[in-house]
């Protein structure tokens, strides 16, 4: 018997429902954006997205919502038969424009997917049975929490709370009991509503689970202040008593390692401008070279001072010691420009930094340090900007996913992040094809 409840169709799609396939095209778009090449080959047939790698997305007969709510089906490795192991999720359109649902499953549920065939950290975070946001028993391959609401800055305040609330952590032994399936459990974790009516819920396998929505609602999450709702999405897989690697699918993605040198590369081909930076059409981004103090300074000074550099780290005798991390800009095309730049850290916290990379307890860490160079635009009016940064896991190969930009105090640097930016603002004559093509 599949684990997977059986479901009957209870009712017709609206008329403002879109047909299956017109849904999964938009998909396919959305998949193709976050991960670019993985939807290759794949095809559109009956009420699926098949792709020719072995994995396989379809939607479901909806069984609740209205008639823009989506149920579907994300099935990892179509050639286990004949209980195929899938894992359902839901999403609502809660714009005019259906693309916004499409990626919201995506950038959650879809990025779990994308996760669990590369397995390399690139799509989501994974976390172990004993880890600090672990679920015990099982190996957590968990996306970022997407805000839903118009408001961006309560979407943030909520999406952080979220996160920072560890809830899959705090409520695992509410549901952990009733995890059916001997391949992965998909669980939805949603938080939203208006001031006053607020909504907790958790979703194993696609059911509400009652016990672990109510022990989410008394974990006393913060209230926004104009209606927003935040979710995020986990798989769960067993693991043996002997511990290593989960039994993953056999089906795997065909794209690049996720070290630190292929996320520095990850937006194209070098920039002819003279940012030192990378910059194409889908995915603009720049490479900065070096941190500002660095910068000023000869190349025989730059040689006396450096004691120690890779391509993440730079420790420079009585100029100070320096980290590579990622700054993030949203454009108001639905892009976001990645600046790779350098940050100031003291030297207790770079020390601090180093052994939580080493120990594996990075994840999650946050720390403080000091913006390190001009970013255009906005040019030096950012230098120096207290920044507070996120740490990251540890890629397979031992290498350091590069550290994120998370907020700032300065009130020029804080708009910055939480803004939504005119694309020619931010990239002006640096970029090599009208927005259009």
């Amino acid at each position: 018997m599949s684990w997977i409840r059986r479901r009957k169709r209870k009712e017709e799609p609206s008329a403002n429902r879109l047909p299956d396939l017109e849904f999964l095209a938009l998909v396919r778009a959305g998949l193709e954006e976050f991960a670019p090449g993985v939807t290759q080959g794949a095809q559109l047939k009956g009420n699926s997205l098949l792709s020719p790698h072995g994995w396989a997305v379809g939607v479901a007969p909806p069984h609740h919502g209205g008639g823009r709510h989506y149920d579907l089906v994300a099935l990892p490795d179509v050639g286990i038969q004949p209980d195929v192991p899938c894992f359902m999720d839901c999403v609502v359109s809660m714009s005019a424009d259906p693309q916004d649902a499409a990626n919201m499953w995506v950038q959650t549920a879809g990025a779990c997917l994308l996760e669990l065939l590369d397995r390399r950290g690139h799509f989501a975070d994974h976390e172990g049975p004993d880890d600090d946001r672990g679920v015990p028993g099982r190996h957590t391959i968990t996306s970022g929490a997407v805000g839903l609401g118009r408001d961006v800055d309560e979407n943030r305040r909520l999406q952080r709370a979220l996160l920072e609330a560890n809830v899959l952590h705090r409520i695992a032994d509410s549901f952990t009991a009733d995890l059916e399936s001997p391949f992965f459990n998909g669980v939805k974790v949603f938080y939203g509503g208006r001031p006053g009516a607020m909504h907790a819920e958790i979703r194993v396998n696609g059911e509400r689970h009652e016990a672990a929505s109510a022990a989410m609602a008394a974990l006393g999450l913060p209230e926004p202040t104009t209606f927003t709702a935040v979710r995020y999405y986990a798989l769960l897989l067993p693991v043996s008593a002997e511990g290593g690697e989960p039994n993953y699918p056999t089906a795997r993605l065909d794209l690049a390692p996720a070290t630190v040198e292929a996320e520095a590369d990850a937006h194209g081909a070098a920039c002819t401008c003279d940012c030192g930076g990378r910059l194409d059409a889908e995915h603009p981004g720049f490479e900065l070279a070096m941190p500002h103090l660095l910068a000023e300074l000869s190349e025989e000074e730059r040689r006396e001072r450096v004691l120690a550099e890779t391509d993440a780290m730079i420790i420079a005798k009585d100029v100070g010691n320096f980290l590579k991390v990622r700054l993030p800009i949203r454009l108001d095309d639905g892009r976001t420009v990645v600046y790779l730049a350098w940050v100031y850290l003291k030297a207790a916290v770079i020390d601090d930094f180093v052994q939580r990379a080493e120990n594996g307890t990075l994840n999650g860490h946050r720390f403080e340090g000091l913006l390190c160079n001009a970013i255009d635009p906005w040019g030096e009016d950012v230098l120096r900007a207290p920044v507070v940064l996120g740490g990251q896991r540890i890629n397979e190969d031992d290498s350091v996913r590069l550290s994120e930009v998370l907020e700032s105090s300065d009130p020029l640097l804080n708009k910055v992040l939480t803004e939504t930016w005119p694309a020619a603002y931010v990239l002006g004559d640096r970029f090599p094809w009208p927005p259009s093509s």
